[in-house]
């Protein structure tokens, strides 16, 4: 069993994201995993991502406010428990535009390598 309390979840920092803070809940840095990580996003207003692709897909569920996702052609507004698919090399951007933050739970596959590394 690995627990991490959310008050003691790492920080971390990624490209392309602006007035955002991250955690990570489990994988990674924050304990042992075989397959995924999740994560969680606190977006300010006005902040949000680049419109960017990853070679692993994602998968959002927003936790609080309204949070919009773009693929570069359809946008979409997400409110409290509504989830959002991201596919391999699929075009994405967050972006927060109400007055209030927005919670974020993402949930991730590791690498080819850190699947291998964990093994």
């Amino acid at each position: 069993m690995n627990v991490v309390r959310f008050g003691e979840a790492p920080a971390y920092t990624a490209p392309g994201h602006h007035d955002m803070a991250m955690v990570r809940l489990q994988g990674r840095e924050a304990g042992p995993s075989s397959d995924l990580w999740i994560g969680v996003s606190v977006i300010a207003p006005g902040g949000g991502t680049t419109l960017s692709s990853s070679p692993l897909e994602k998968m959002y569920v927003v936790l609080d406010g309204t949070l919009h996702v773009s693929n570069g052609e359809d946008e979409v507004a997400l409110g409290r428990w509504d989830s959002c698919r991201i596919a391999a090399g699929e075009d994405r951007q967050l972006a927060n535009r109400a007055a209030s933050s927005v919670t974020v739970l993402l949930v991730m596959p590791l690498s080819a390598d850190e699947r291998a590394r964990s093994l």
